[in-house]
């Protein structure tokens, strides 16, 4: 029995992509992990983001997160295909845990990424509420402001 690591990529692709294309290169590098002996625990569509400098004339990127465990070839088939995609902009893969036992990793996969969408909701729901704040804090200050013409 091979040894099996947990992988993570992430890749940006071009910003004028369609949502069909996009799920067309995942669904592809999703293939191509499963076919080499993989398993797929965690697959993000990150959006839209400002990227830090421009890649190809292009200011923003889509990027898409794959958590994921398989034997180390898997690896290279798996940057070989992104390599070839010439609709993506960069990638990124980063050996996450050596030797780790596929199931485990799923159901700690799942408890970050609930995690992560708890924080999220949070970071959300506070933004709002400064949002709201500022907004009646602007409405006070006019409202004082029109008290002071007459």
């Amino acid at each position: 029995m091979s040894i099996i690591n947990e992988y993570e990529t992430t890749y940006v692709a071009r910003p004028d992509l369609t949502d069909d294309q996009m799920t067309k290169i995942t669904e592809k590098i999703e293939g191509v992990v499963a076919g080499g002996g993989g398993t797929i625990l965690v697959t993000e569509d990150w959006g839209k983001r400002k990227l830090a400098y421009l890649i190809e004339r292009h200011q923003r990127g889509h990027y898409i997160y794959l958590n994921y465990c398989g034997p180390a070839p898997i690896i290279n088939e798996v940057e070989r295909n992104l390599r070839l995609e010439d609709n993506l902009l960069r990638f990124l893969t980063v050996k996450i845990e050596a030797d780790v036992e596929p199931e485990a990793r799923r159901v700690l996969a799942e408890e970050r990424r609930r995690m992560r969408i708890e924080r999220m909701a949070a970071l959300k729901a506070e933004e709002e509420a400064e949002a709201r704040y500022r907004a009646e804090a602007e409405e006070e200050d006019a409202d004082l402001g029109d008290g002071l013409d007459e």
